[in-house]
């Protein structure tokens, strides 16, 4: 079997219910290693899961499209040093930004999800600078990004079980999937 063929097979299985512990060692040694199989598999959500958790994720998207209007404002205001035309485009890039997070998280990339929890536990200590100047709005705005990478990881828990911090859950050298 070649990738396409594998991955189809696994949406396949997955979608009908077959346990991820079968899908994967059915699938092993079928044209995928054993590390992208096992990425594949706990990537997949469900249809049930996907039902089950819809609120929460229209939350995120929400969420995400009110931080991209929120940084197209500031964006204006931050790109004016770069003059009329660098304004729009500053402005344009730092929205987008927050647009292809929420494309991700409504379309369950669990990708999205992960590069979302890895810049914003890398950019917490940055979102402290200030904190002199202004603390009630610096620890505000600190206490704001710490609760939205809270409920990113949250949701990327109830969507992706097999999740640890980026890579599938590995116990003793072996792949473990919930049921």
């Amino acid at each position: 079997m070649n990738k396409k063929q594998v991955r189809a097979h696994a949406r396949f299985a997955l979608d009908r219910g077959i346990p991820r512990t079968e899908v994967f060692a059915h699938l092993r040694g079928r044209g995928l290693k054993d590390d992208r199989l096992a990425y594949f598999v706990a990537s997949h959500v469900g249809p049930a899961s996907r039902m089950l958790h819809a609120g929460k994720v229209k939350v995120l998207v929400g969420l995400m499209v009110a931080l991209a209007a929120l940084g197209f404002m500031v964006g204006l205001g931050q790109g004016a040093t770069f003059g009329p035309t660098g304004r729009w485009v500053f402005a344009g890039v730092v929205a987008l930004v927050s647009l292809l997070f929420a494309w991700g998280f409504h379309k369950h990339r669990v990708g999205a999800y992960n590069a979302y929890i890895l810049l914003a536990i890398v950019h917490l200590p940055k979102s402290m600078d200030g904190f002199m100047a202004d603390p009630f709005a610096t620890s505000l705005g600190f206490v704001a990004n710490v609760a939205l990478l809270a409920y990113v990881w949250y949701v990327r828990h109830c969507l992706f079980p097999d999740f640890t911090f980026l890579a599938p859950r590995k116990v003793k050298g072996q792949y473990v999937f919930s049921a």
